[in-house]
Order: C-alpha cells, then sequence, then structure tokens
C-alpha cells in the first residue's frame, strides 16, 4: 500500500506540474488531486523540491531507458547518431518538465536545479556520453572524418543544445532532420557526386 501511495503521488504530481510549473503547485494541491492528508506526502518526502527531484529521477531513467534502448539496437555509427538526435528532440517534445529544465524555462526552474546538473547523472549527461561513443566508433570505422574539425564532439554537443530551444514548435522534426542532413554531410567520409558514383575526398584532393 505505501509504495502504491507513493508511486500515487509522483504519478499526480508530475502532470501537475507539467501543467503548471514548480512554483505554482503546491504539496495541498497534490495531496488534494491524490485524495490523501497532507501527512501521507511528509511519510515519503522530505520537502517540495526532493519531491521534485524524485520525479527528475523517474523522468530522465525512463529517458535513458529509452535512448539506449533505440541507439544500441543500430549497428551503424550514422543512423546511431541519427536515432540519438532525433530521440533527444521527441523526448523534449512530449515532456513538458524536461524541456522547461533543460531551456532553464523559469515556472520548471527549482532550488537544486544547479546542484541537480552538476551531478552529471542526468539523460543530458548520457546523451553526451553516447555521442562520444558514437564519435569514436565512426572515427575507427572510417565512417566519420573527425579530422576536419578541431573538437567535433563538442561542435555536436552545441548542435543537439540548439535544437531543442525550438522543441514546442510544430516543425522541430523537420529542423531536426534538416540539420541531421548537415551533421551527415559535414561528417561522412564519403560524399556522393552522382547517382552511381562516391568519390573519397581525400582521393580527390591528390588528384589522378
Amino acid at each position: 500500500m505505501g509504495r502504491n501511495r507513493r508511486d500515487t503521488l509522483l504519478k499526480i504530481g508530475e502532470r501537475l506540474f507539467a501543467e503548471q510549473g514548480y512554483r505554482d503547485v503546491s504539496i495541498k494541491d497534490i495531496t488534494s488531486s491524490a485524495g490523501l492528508g497532507m501527512g501521507s506526502f511528509y511519510t515519503y518526502f522530505s520537502t517540495k523540491e526532493a519531491f521534485y527531484s524524485d520525479i527528475l529521477d523517474g523522468i530522465e531513467q525512463r529517458g535513458v531507458r529509452e535512448v539506449e534502448k533505440h541507439v544500441n539496437s543500430l549497428r551503424s555509427p550514422l543512423f546511431r547518431l541519427k536515432a540519438l538526435f532525433r530521440y533527444t528532440i521527441l523526448s523534449l517534445r512530449s515532456n513538458e518538465i524536461l524541456r522547461g529544465i533543460y531551456t532553464r524555462e523559469k515556472r520548471f526552474m527549482y532550488p537544486g536545479a544547479e546542484e541537480r546538473t552538476q551531478r552529471g547523472n542526468t539523460l543530458f549527461a548520457r546523451i553526451e556520453a553516447l555521442l562520444a561513443e558514437i564519435l569514436d566508433e565512426g572515427t575507427k570505422k572510417g565512417v566519420f572524418r573527425t579530422s576536419l574539425f578541431r573538437d567535433p564532439r563538442r561542435m555536436l554537443i552545441a548542435i543537439f543544445s540548439a535544437v531543442p530551444l525550438h522543441g514546442g514548435a510544430a516543425d522541430s522534426l523537420e529542423l531536426a532532420d534538416d540539420m541531421m542532413v548537415l551533421i551527415e554531410r559535414g561528417l561522412k567520409r564519403w560524399l556522393r557526386f552522382r547517382r552511381d558514383e562516391r568519390v573519397d575526398v581525400r582521393t580527390r584532393r591528390r588528384g589522378p
């Protein structure tokens, strides 16, 4: 029963915070919506901040499981990179709280936000780690020509960070697709110049 009550509070809290933001939701709002007394809240959570942090943990743990499932099911480094990029956009579009924290929207921020980010065990920390793994793998396999860039990992993180700022827009997926084309053209070792011909850029530079 205790576990069910805790889960109920978390589920209702996530819904209320997504609708109204952190500041505009009170503990009383949460317990009333759950049909529980105020005392039940303090049985499981010490403060509203701790409660909100637990909700974020749950959201991000679900996100990590999903992103790893999608990315690790693919073998091609390029397809893994595309899946990671697209999932980042989709996850932010589908979760108001996550997008609000990521874009630092004022109504979703809370006192422990900075400390939480510094802990490094967030969904976005995992996305950055996967990004580095995919780049290393693609470079070793000769799929990516990362030597063209001073810091390809930092460049891609900057792109991953910028595009989700438009995550609430109706055309965010189209923007993500366009950016992925740009990334693919920039990173791929082999470029298509004609339909049936692939030319290695380095060979073209050396000449006949």
